[in-house]
């Protein structure tokens, strides 16, 4: 009679385990963005600057501006034509399909922000998604007297090859640290406790 309730408690797990599976495998849905390129792609196209362009070198044309900053700074002012995206709004279906449509034309999105460092979040998601048709424009922006100032950014350029000196440096050319001394510090002996009943 035991071993009878226990074939039943069995079945009726497996069952329902069972039932889990194929309803995790009906309900399974494809992730919507999906990086299609490697971190070795991303990193060869940071170490050129061809992803960051100035401002007067799009003037002539007609482009597609990308405001990533919040809705009420857009409110306050923005660069003509430009369009408003927030980085948190960046993946939203209609942004997706809006870069992605852009991609299909052969047209490049330039996005911007208070500065570089801002936009390059969502130029960097959109690369990695295999959006490269995105350029960050390289520009500061400020509110002075309610008006939107743009100038550009000056980048900065490190004074030294920091990769050629690690290269230089090795294991024989480090000098070894010398080793510590160790002084022993000698215990005090605990007193007996004294008389008393």
């Amino acid at each position: 009679m035991k071993e009878l309730e226990k074939t039943k408690r069995i079945s009726i797990s497996t069952v329902l385990f069972i039932l889990v599976l194929v309803i995790g495998f009906l309900t399974f849905k494809q992730p919507r963005n999906v990086y299609k390129k490697t971190h070795e792609e991303t990193l060869s196209a940071l170490k050129s600057t061809d992803y960051l362009v100035h401002l007067e070198d799009i003037t002539n044309q007609h482009p597609v501006v990308i405001d990533v900053r919040s809705k009420s700074e857009y409110s306050k002012s923005h660069i003509e034509n430009a369009i408003n995206i927030p980085t948190a709004e960046i993946l939203d279906n209609k942004s997706i399909s809006l870069i992605g449509g852009l991609k299909n034309t052969g047209e490049t999105a330039f996005i911007y922000g208070k500065n570089p460092d801002e936009a390059n979040s969502a130029w960097m998601l959109l690369y990695q998604l295999g959006y490269d048709n995105t350029k960050i424009l390289n520009v500061v922006t400020d509110h002075i007297d309610n008006k939107l100032v743009v100038r550009n950014y000056a980048l900065e350029k490190p004074i030294a090859n920091y990769a050629e000196i690690f290269k230089t440096i090795t294991p024989e050319k480090v000098a070894p640290k010398p080793a510590k001394k160790v002084i022993p510090i000698k215990k005090k002996k605990k007193r007996k406790p004294e008389g008393g009943c």
